[in-house]
């Protein structure tokens, strides 16, 4: 029976923790991300999301949710925008729905599906253009995602450049007509004085100095997933605004078993750091970041497979 097939059994694992995340959701209260941000910045009030503003054309959807119904219907619809776009990374679906910080990022109420978008567009297009889109897409949170963005861009095709660049282009110039000249300045000025202090955020806080020193290590890839997934894990560990809800950006390209165990390795300080205890979840994007460059510099060593010599 094609249900006993062990991929099919992964899926429908799945779909029962998408149900029961659905049902915790129309019951319980979250969603405070979305209710205390991205809903106003949707509905105008630029200062209150902390994304740039162009982000507002993508945002529109929150316009048409409402209270109470808002958090459980925008979970619905990122729970399956996630099972499409596990449906391209290959991806264990059921390690990456009860992952911590997948949790997190429904609890919250966040917004990175549509950075998650971008990405598995810019890796699996073959069309510069639409590569392009999937810039666009990664820049309504630029912070997680330039260091990602220009480590991509080094490996493309020169003539395919200006193609790639045309919609990220046009997607700032026509913000600069909509929102004016300054926005990136008051923006920046916004985040920078009113961005609150966020308990998600003190592993990267902590990580970012030390990461620093791994910034030229996605050069070592040249397949373009891998080193899309090791830009992201190098981005977690060396920048300082990335929140521990936003690892599923790297967790969509690679969940094994362990990465979910890891995930909620940090809870173990708990009883020494108390609120603090999160800033060493960066355990869990430095072990991947250890497993895949452990297994690129072995494969680089291993000799090539000879063909017989004879047919």
């Amino acid at each position: 029976m094609n249900f006993l097939k062990k991929e099919n059994f992964w899926w429908v694992a799945s779909f029962g923790v998408l149900a029961g995340i659905t049902i915790a959701a129309f019951t319980l209260p979250g969603g405070d991300d979305l209710y205390r941000y991205y809903q106003p910045f949707a509905q105008g009030c630029l200062d209150c999301g902390f994304v740039p503003y162009f982000a507002q054309w993508f945002l529109w959807p929150l316009l048409l949710l409402h209270h109470p119904l808002a958090w459980p219907i925008w979970t619905l619809l990122c729970m399956a925008g996630f099972f499409v776009l596990l449906r391209f990374t290959k991806v264990n679906p059921l390690f990456f729905l009860v992952s911590f910080p997948m949790l997190g990022q429904i609890w919250l109420g966040q917004i990175d599906i549509f950075v998650c978008i971008g990405l598995v567009i810019l890796v699996f297009s073959r069309n510069p253009f639409l590569r392009g889109l999937g810039i666009a897409l990664a820049l309504i949170k630029p912070q997680l995602t330039v260091l990602v963005i220009f480590f991509m861009l080094m490996f493309e095709k020169r003539q395919d450049l200006w193609k790639i660049l045309t919609i990220p282009t046009l997607t700032i110039v026509a913000s600069l007509f909509v929102y004016g000249l300054s926005w990136p300045y008051t923006w920046l000025q916004n985040a920078f004085a009113r961005l609150p202090v966020h308990v998600w955020r003190p592993a990267s806080a902590t990580s970012w100095r030390y990461g620093i020193i791994l910034l030229p290590l996605p050069l070592l890839f040249r397949d373009r997933r891998k080193r899309m997934l090791v830009s992201l894990l190098v981005s977690s560990l060396a920048t300082p605004f990335f929140g521990v809800y936003s690892y599923i950006i790297f967790l969509l390209f690679d969940t094994p078993w362990w990465a979910v165990v890891l995930s909620f390795a940090w809870i173990a300080a708990y009883p020494l750091f108390q609120a603090n205890a999160m800033q060493f979840a960066w355990v869990l994007p430095l072990s991947l970041l250890f497993g895949i460059t452990l297994k690129e510099l072995q494969e680089r060593r291993r000799p090539p497979d000879k063909e017989k010599a004879y047919a």
